[in-house]
């Protein structure tokens, strides 16, 4: 039994309409990007991993680091960086994936985004390992995406009563925002993209050029045809920030405001004192007699 990781960001052996338009896409990775490759086979499997270059037709074996998983299962893993410009293709057993391209060129960073996701723990609901000897595994994904100003949504949660002169009294009101995350250019992506971006946003960590977010609820990737036949797409999810940047500057709130607390200031109490709400305190004081 061989496996690729759930979550690694290179496609093996998708499903394809034989009878459809030919896919005209290649994967993008710059060449400082991280590919990082996990594979889980029983312990009687032999596991090996050839890189080919589809310009020069030359294979390259790839060192495997191990982990065991359990007693019955080895994780084979390798980061794949720095590689020369050019178009490649991974082999792993009978799995071949689908080509992607390394480039040097600015112009590639300029038009995609990187993505980043990772998980608090190895209790995901995927088969890939996040933690490994006490260190964190970051995934990256390249891909051609990002936000449009027509896809963002102001929202609210908040809490309002009336009075019994039917007016309205704010009790609670924090404002978050929403954005609608595009992937594909106009020529579109396949659809493993969709399946891709579902799966990763299942994490504890997603990054869009280092900025945290996180899926809207129950909102999954949305696929609209670039064109009749076509097996390119457009991709759409709504996310979150994942850290909400309203924060107040502190101090004390308004006297008499729904968000005051009344306290109480108890000073060397004696017997018989009572209690008396103090204007220039804000709070109730001992007191000895009662004022009016």
């Amino acid at each position: 039994m061989i496996k690729i990781g759930d979550v690694c960001p290179l496609f093996f052996n998708p499903i394809k309409d034989k009878f459809g338009i030919e896919i005209d896409y290649i994967q993008k990775f710059y060449v400082s990007d991280n590919i990082h490759l996990q594979i889980f086979a029983g312990a009687s499997d032999d596991v090996a991993v050839r890189l080919l270059n589809l310009i020069t037709g030359v294979f390259l074996d790839v060192s495997l680091y191990t982990y065991n998983q359990n007693s019955d299962t080895i994780m084979y893993y390798a980061s794949l960086t720095d590689l020369p410009d050019g178009e490649y293709r991974v082999m792993v057993a009978d799995f071949i994936s689908e080509p992607f391209c390394v480039s040097s060129s600015l112009d590639l960073v300029e038009r995609t985004s990187l993505i980043r996701y990772t998980h608090k723990d190895n209790n995901s609901p995927f088969d890939n390992i996040f933690w490994i000897d006490n260190k964190q595994v970051v995934f990256e994904w390249r891909v051609e995406s990002g936000f449009k100003p027509s896809g963002y949504t102001p929202k609210l949660e908040n809490e309002q009563y009336r009075n019994q002169m039917q007016e309205i009294v704010n009790l609670y009101s924090i404002p978050y925002d929403s954005y609608s995350l595009i992937v594909g250019d106009s020529n579109g992506v396949p659809y493993w993209y969709a399946r891709h971006l579902n799966r990763i946003l299942c994490l504890s960590s997603f990054k869009i050029e280092d900025i945290g977010y996180v899926r809207s609820e129950s909102s999954v990737p949305e696929m609209s045809q670039v064109m009749e036949d076509s097996q390119l797409f457009h991709v759409s999810v709504i996310l979150e920030p994942q850290e909400n940047d309203i924060a107040g500057v502190g101090g004390i709130p308004e006297t008499g405001s729904s968000s005051s607390v009344v306290g109480f200031v108890i000073n060397n109490p004696k017997d018989g004192e009572m209690l008396q709400y103090s204007e220039n305190e804000d709070a109730f004081v001992n007191v000895d007699y009662v004022g009016v």
